[in-house]
C-alpha cells in the first residue's frame, strides 16, 4: 500500500508536527550529485529516481511546509538561472536549510559573463558543499584563472566537475563573495574550504592522435601546476593562498597523460595541510568510455601505460607530502579494478611500505604516527650528532 494513498494522507495530516518530521528524515536521500562525482561528467548529474519527497509535499498544504526545508537541504539550479532561484529560496524563507548545491552550466555560456555567479549565491547562502558541473572555460574563470584549450578539439570535453566543502556551515566567511572578486582565487575565496573534489572526464579521445602526450589537457591543473616552476612566485597569481585551508583532496580522470597527473601534483603541492588524498585515473564500473578503444587508430595499450607511470608519480609525491607535510591518509579507487590492482599494488607498495604508510585494505593507505623518543629528535628526524 503507498505511503500517499488518501486512506493515509489523512492519517499523516493528523500527526503532531514533530512525528511528522521523524517520518520526513526517514525519506530524505543522499543527494545524487555525491554518488555521480566519480562518474563521467553529464548534465544528469543530480537525476534522481526518488520522488518520496516531492509526492509527500503534495498531500496537503501543511504537509509541504513540513517537507519543503528537507526537500529543498539539497538544492540544483541552471547558472543562467540564478535570480529566479534566490527568489524562491527567499519568498520560501529556506535559506538557513540548504546546506548543499548543485550548480550547472549545461547550456552555452559566456565564461566571462557569467564567471561570478556565485557572489550572489553565496551572499544569501552558505551551504556546507557547492558542486560545479560546467565546460573548462567556465570553472577557470569562476577561479580567476585560464586554461590553455589550444588543444581542446583533440579531447571533446564538454563538463567537469567542481565540488568544494567546508566543515562548518556557521562558519564566517573569510572573504566576502563581492571582495573576492578580482582576487587570487575567486571562488576558492569566499570560504574556509576545507576539501577539493574535482573530475578532470576522459582524455581517452586524445590518444587517437599522433604524439597525444604533446597536448595539454584543458583543465585549471595545467596553470596551476605550471605555478610550481615560477620563483619566486607572484603573490597576484598564486594559487597557494587559496589552497592552503584544503585538508581533503580527491582527484578523478580518465586516463590522463602521465606528465599531466605531475602538474596536478604539483599543485598538491600548494595545499601545505592536505591530510587525506584519493585519486581515480581508470574508468568506473559503468563507465563505457573503455568502448573508445575498440574504435580508431588508439593504441590500446598506451592508455593503461600512462595510468601506470602517473601512479609511479602520485607514489612518491604520498611518500614526500607524509614526509614532509601533514598527509596521513591516502586511497585509490582504481583499487577496484580487478586488472589494474596486481600492477597498482606493487608500484604502491615498493614506494611506501618502507615509509611508515599500512595498507589497511581496498586500496586505503594509512601513515602510521610519528614516534617521539625522549632525547626529542622525531623517528624521521634522527639527531645530526656523529655516533
Amino acid at each position: 500500500m503507498s505511503l500517499f494513498q488518501p486512506s493515509l494522507q489523512s492519517s499523516l495530516v493528523s500527526l503532531p508536527n514533530e512525528l511528522v518530521d521523524a517520518i520526513i528524515s526517514c525519506l530524505s536521500l543522499p543527494p545524487p550529485s555525491l554518488a555521480k562525482l566519480h562518474q563521467p561528467p553529464s548534465s544528469r548529474i543530480t537525476t534522481s529516481t526518488s520522488r518520496d519527497l516531492k509526492n509527500l509535499s503534495r498531500t496537503s498544504s501543511r504537509i509541504r511546509e513540513l517537507v519543503l526545508p528537507r526537500l529543498f537541504a539539497h538544492a540544483c539550479f541552471k547558472i543562467q538561472e540564478v535570480p529566479g532561484f534566490l527568489a524562491f529560496v527567499a519568498q520560501r524563507k529556506l535559506s538557513r536549510h540548504v546546506v548543499s548545491i548543485v550548480a550547472k552550466g549545461v547550456d552555452p555560456l559566456d565564461e566571462q559573463e557569467n564567471r561570478y555567479w556565485w557572489r550572489p549565491v553565496l551572499d544569501c547562502l552558505n551551504p556546507l558543499r557547492l558542486t560545479v558541473l560546467a565546460s573548462p572555460p567556465l570553472i577557470a574563470a569562476m577561479l580567476d584563472t585560464r586554461i590553455v584549450d589550444e588543444h581542446s578539439w583533440a579531447f571533446e570535453v564538454p563538463f567537469q566537475i567542481l565540488q568544494l566543502e567546508q566543515t562548518a556551515q556557521l562558519q564566517a566567511p573569510s572573504v566576502s563573495p563581492a571582495a573576492a572578486t578580482g582576487l587570487a582565487g575567486g571562488l576558492l575565496r569566499t570560504r574556509a574550504w576545507s576539501s577539493l573534489a574535482f573530475n578532470e572526464s576522459s582524455a581517452l579521445r586524445a590518444y587517437n592522435h599522433y604524439e597525444y602526450f604533446l597536448f595539454q589537457f584543458p583543465s585549471i591543473f595545467h596553470r596551476w601546476g605550471c605555478f610550481a616552476y615560477l620563483q619566486p612566485l607572484p603573490e597576484e597569481i598564486s594559487p597557494s593562498l587559496s589552497l592552503t585551508s584544503l585538508t581533503s583532496f580527491r582527484y578523478t580522470a580518465v586516463f590522463p597523460f602521465y606528465n599531466h597527473v605531475k602538474l596536478v601534483l604539483d599543485t598538491v603541492g600548494f595545499m601545505t595541510n592536505l591530510r587525506s588524498f584519493s585519486v581515480q585515473l581508470a574508468p568506473g564500473q559503468d563507465d563505457k568510455t573503455t568502448e573508445l578503444e575498440q574504435r580508431g587508430s588508439l593504441d590500446p595499450s598506451d592508455p593503461w601505460m600512462e595510468i601506470a607511470t602517473g601512479y609511479s608519480l602520485i607514489a612518491h609525491a604520498v611518500r614526500d607530502l607524509g614526509n614532509k607535510a601533514q598527509l596521513v591518509k591516502f586511497s585509490t579507487r582504481d583499487f577496484d579494478f580487478d586488472a589494474l590492482r596486481p600492477e597498482l599494488s606493487a608500484i604502491l607498495r615498493d614506494v611506501l611500505e618502507n615509509c611508515k604508510w599500512v595498507h589497511s585494505g581496498h586500496g586505503t593507505w594509512i601513515r602510521e604516527p610519528v614516534e617521539k623518543n625522549n632525547s626529542g629528535p622525531t623517528a624521521e628526524q634522527p639527531s645530526l650528532t656523529p655516533a
